[in-house]
């Protein structure tokens, strides 16, 4: 039983390591990727639990560090931990393990990165001694501190994530964290409408949002150019004229206050399909890559 995974495609731009001892979430969010495909009975299921094969969170966390120690020189170079794919690491349920995971594999120098919807302002770090003191006066003196940046998927629509935190309150969560003095950065992914993710990328940058990663909705890594439909409510295509207007509006307002990495998506449905270009390959240079603090996809936080 493996608890550390090399996810591919769309997951490898959120990190080249993932730490998943959990499947399952009770979020509820109707576009999740996990209840899609031949494997979604098992990896979507509505509650957390942990991997078939680990008895109890005792034996998944030495599961973990073994690997974690075996690999350490690997992840480092690649730029850490992902924590999940698999499941929301931290909801109650699972917090706990997830955080002495990390919480570990930082006294080893290895940075890690979390994404979660949930609201975690006061009571989540209570049985982790290093995250005990939140508002400590500056964790990035702290060895632990240098070492973790905590995100927020932050997509604007509430009637599809029916039981996470609303958008607001992880936003506020947010603001917690780095008026505390932590790496913060938010998933605007997906993007269902251009005009709601704009404004909660407003609504972040005043949170103290240093990073961003945005991206559309696909299907097997490919983008949804013909439209969606979720829980019976159809979405209508993509529009390419929206959709620039869009990465012109990201890119004016995150100037010289956060950086923004453009998944593949967003750049495979800009650039359009082989065989009709909406752009020649320098005019997506110029895009997406002439800017200062839009960034590559190998680029790291913890490099600043």
């Amino acid at each position: 039983m493996k608890i550390l995974s090399k996810p591919k495609g769309n997951a490898e731009e959120y990190g080249r390591w993932s730490v998943n001892p959990y499947i399952g979430c009770s979020h509820g969010c109707k576009y999740c990727y996990l209840k899609s495909g031949p494997s979604g009975a098992y990896l979507g299921q509505n509650k957390p639990v942990l991997k078939k094969g680990i008895v109890n969170e005792e034996h998944a966390y030495h599961l973990a560090m073994a690997e974690i120690i075996e690999h350490r020189d690997e992840i480092i170079r690649d730029g850490g931990l992902f924590f999940t794919f698999t499941s929301d690491p931290l909801m109650r349920v699972c917090r706990n393990l997830n955080l002495t995971i990390a919480d570990e594999a930082m006294k080893w120098h290895i940075p890690v990165m979390f994404l979660t919807k949930s609201e975690i302002v006061n009571t989540w770090y209570s049985h982790v001694a290093t995250f005990q003191e939140i508002k400590m006066p500056n964790p990035m003196e702290d060895i632990v501190g240098r070492y973790v940046a905590f995100g927020w998927t932050l997509t604007g629509q509430y009637d599809l994530e029916p039981n996470a935190p609303t958008n607001d309150m992880r936003i506020q969560s947010m603001n917690a964290f780095y008026a505390a003095g932590y790496r913060v950065w938010a998933s605007l992914e997906p993007v269902i409408d251009f005009k709601a993710s704009l404004k909660i990328l407003h609504y972040a940058l005043n949170a103290g949002c240093q990073h961003f990663k945005i991206g559309l909705m696909t299907k097997n890594t490919k983008v949804c150019r013909n439209g969606f439909t979720i829980d019976g409510t159809v979405f209508p295509p993509y529009d390419p004229a929206e959709c620039l207007a869009f990465v012109q509006d990201v890119m004016v307002a995150t100037e010289g206050r956060a950086t923004v990495y453009w998944k593949q998506s967003v750049r495979d449905f800009i650039g359009g399909t082989p065989a009709h270009r909406l752009f020649t390959d320098k005019e997506l240079h110029n895009i997406f890559d002439n800017y200062p603090h839009s960034v590559a996809k190998d680029w790291s936080m913890f490099n600043q």
